[in-house]
């Protein structure tokens, strides 16, 4: 969750202004906007409406959608919103009563589709920079560059694709990389080496890279979302499910020397928990084969995430909320709502995997988490 002031908290509770700005530029940062001159100037593009959606579960991981009027068709190509060129960034956030604004960058990405319609609708469709890595795939055998760190090896594989990349530390811890090459799926490769540290790799809203460890525990959630009076969500689903859950997981990795593969279980074995192994949920096993010849250590840290996602987070809520533009995927959150007969209260501590940022003032923000289920304990 991005820092925030006191004041915007208090803000989004009560009514309130929301500002957005959207530029483009080329991927050198050259404004494709410009002033009365004709000189490259950096201003706000002009939009009826528009979404940005943030994923955890889809490499790329935030798409951006625009409409916009007729004029602003891209008929040359460093148009702003032309496919050839155009970066779009879009800023978000609140505007308040002095004119000053607390706004964050949901979005940069390239525009890869635009679409006129037959009344003049025109719709701008843009990805974040995972696309460009995705869509550079390697046209040699890919030989691993950094033994000592799966880190470096990810910058060197998304750098190879885009010079201009840029990194924001994450919370993946680092190991060294096993004597690997691969052909053709860069994203692939990528997804390999994250997945040896218990990881993943996407872009951020400022357009940054990063590698974090899979959220799987939930913890003291630092945001408490609450529904009526005062608060900010507007409804709530709650669904829970078998699907998924395994209280079992063993990691198999083939190793390229013919030597006998990696291979690590983790169970669930925790006294008390509600899908323990071989109690009343009975005994779920999930087999992944990771195609990343892993160390055993490595193989046991997989094992061990993978469990952790496959047995805590069994609860998964669909909130729709006041717009809040400083989340972001991964973020925990307590939902504290009002319920019926004996579940006066519902309260749910979640992980969002999904995240939809609305570019208008009257669309609420969509959110879809998952989380453990919670204790048999009565929500005052």
């Amino acid at each position: 969750m991005r820092p925030t002031s006191a004041l915007y908290r208090q803000a989004l509770a009560r009514p309130h202004q929301v500002a957005f700005h959207v530029t483009s530029t080329d991927i050198f940062g050259v404004p494709l906007t410009t002033d009365s001159l004709g000189a490259p100037l950096l201003r706000d593009l002009p939009f009826s409406k528009g979404a940005v959606t943030a994923s955890m579960t889809n490499r790329v991981t935030r798409t951006a959608s625009l409409t916009v009027s007729d004029d602003w068709y891209p008929r040359t190509a460093s148009a702003p919103f032309a496919p050839e060129a155009a970066v779009i960034r879009i800023d978000a956030g609140l505007k308040y009563g002095d004119g000053t604004e607390e706004v964050f960058r949901v979005f940069t990405g390239r525009v890869y589709d635009v679409t006129r319609s037959e009344d003049g609708t025109v719709t701008v469709q843009c990805d974040d920079f995972a696309a460009d890595v995705i869509g550079a795939q390697l046209e040699q055998i890919w030989t691993v560059r950094n033994r000592s760190s799966v880190l470096e090896e990810i910058r060197a594989l998304i750098l190879d694709s885009l010079p201009s990349a840029t990194f924001t530390v994450g919370t993946a811890i680092d190991a060294p990389v096993p004597d690997l090459n691969w052909d053709k799926d860069r994203g692939s490769a990528l997804d390999n080496l994250a997945q040896a540290l218990g990881a993943r790799w996407y872009a951020l809203g400022d357009g940054s890279f990063t590698v974090n460890r899979l959220p799987y525990e939930v913890g003291i959630p630092p945001l408490t979302m609450t529904d009526g009076p005062g608060g900010t969500i507007s409804a709530a689903r709650i669904s829970r499910s078998r699907d998924g859950v395994a209280n079992s997981v063993t990691v198999v990795s083939e190793r390229t020397d013919g030597t006998s593969p990696v291979r690590s279980t983790s169970r669930n074995t925790a006294s008390g928990s509600p899908t323990r192994y071989g109690d009343r949920f009975g005994r779920v096993t999930q087999v992944i084969n990771a195609q990343t010849p892993l160390t055993q250590a490595e193989a046991n840290t997989v094992s061990q995430t993978q469990l952790g996602a496959a047995t805590a987070l069994s609860e998964q809520w669909d909130v729709a909320c006041t717009p809040d533009y400083a989340l972001e995927p991964g973020d925990a959150l307590r939902y504290i709502v009002t319920g019926t007969g004996t579940n006066a209260r519902l309260m749910g501590d979640q992980i969002l995997d999904r995240i939809t940022y609305p570019l208008d003032t009257t669309t609420t923000q969509s959110l879809s988490g998952r989380g453990p289920v919670p204790p048999d304990i009565a929500v005052s």
